[in-house]
């Protein structure tokens, strides 16, 4: 009877927190989809009708960051991932002077807070003309992103049985040919992981692409943050069409993560926490 008890207390507890979690969300979408009016008079109603044209009038303003924010993500994700990929693979399976050395010098960037290197980093942005240009905050990104990928990624790489390796040496594989058939396949659900961690932080970034960008060129987050209706748009309807500008900007990551849901679960269980 206790255990029952309990087990029941434990379950509303984890229902009502996410509920708590998931109103606000639920709240953005709905009140996107109403008029002015209808939210002024009951701001936690459900919609009459759904007023649609808050929707265009938030991406007439937006649509452009999107751009901008796709391009970056692709190509820093992309590029950080084939790097940190390699490199993992030579710490885990090659044998060179310095590995050791090296290797922990890589690891000591993870405890290095970001804000500390945010002047520095801008000064150098600034000494290679790359600002107000999606490369002054590629290279960053790419940059940034190699320690934590590589530290994930090498433990996973470790994991692999060294039987397969043998095997391969034994057939007349050299490292390519091992990296190529066995260890990219192996790793695509700690890539993914580390892909969306990685896309994650880039679209969210606030900070620095507002140091880096001028307001001709924004990002999503700063598309956001700066957002004002077109002045096509119903002042009634001003706080409606700021929640469909949010609503807007959440839909790529939750189809990202639904789409990749599975491989990062694997990713996760597969060695992303097992370091």
């Amino acid at each position: 009877m206790t255990q029952r008890r309990n087990a029941a207390t434990t379950h509303v507890f984890l229902v009502t927190l996410g509920a708590l979690t998931v109103y606000p969300m639920f709240f953005m979408v709905v009140n996107a989809m109403r008029s002015g009016l209808a939210t002024a008079t009951a701001p936690f109603g459900l919609p009459n009708h759904f007023d649609w044209m808050n929707f265009v009038y938030a991406w007439d303003g937006i649509a452009s960051a999107f751009a901008l924010t796709g391009w970056i993500e692709v190509v820093s994700v992309f590029v950080s991932l084939a790097i940190a990929v390699l490199a993992a693979y030579a710490f885990a399976r090659m044998h060179f002077r310095g590995k050791t050395v090296l290797f922990t010098a890589m690891f000591a960037l993870l405890v290095i807070p970001g804000f500390l290197t945010l002047i520095p980093l801008f000064l150098e942005i600034r000494d290679f003309n790359l600002l107000n240009t999606a490369w002054g905050l590629i290279f960053p990104y790419i940059a940034g992103g190699q320690a934590f990928a590589i530290f994930v990624l090498r433990s996973f790489i470790e994991t692999i049985p060294e039987e397969m390796f043998e095997a391969a040496r034994i057939d007349g594989a050299n490292h390519w040919r091992m990296f190529l058939n066995f260890v990219v396949p192996l790793s695509v659900p700690m890539l993914i992981t580390v892909g969306l961690l990685q896309v994650v932080g880039i679209y969210g970034d606030y900070v620095f692409p507002s140091l880096v960008l001028n307001s001709t060129q924004r990002t999503v987050s700063l598309a956001i943050a700066n957002f004002t209706p077109p002045a096509l748009a119903p002042n009634i309807n001003a706080v409606n069409i700021q929640l469909a500008a949010f609503t807007l900007s959440a839909i790529p990551i939750a189809i990202l993560f639904f789409a990749l849901m599975k491989y990062f679960v694997n990713g996760m269980s597969s060695g992303a926490l097992k370091m």
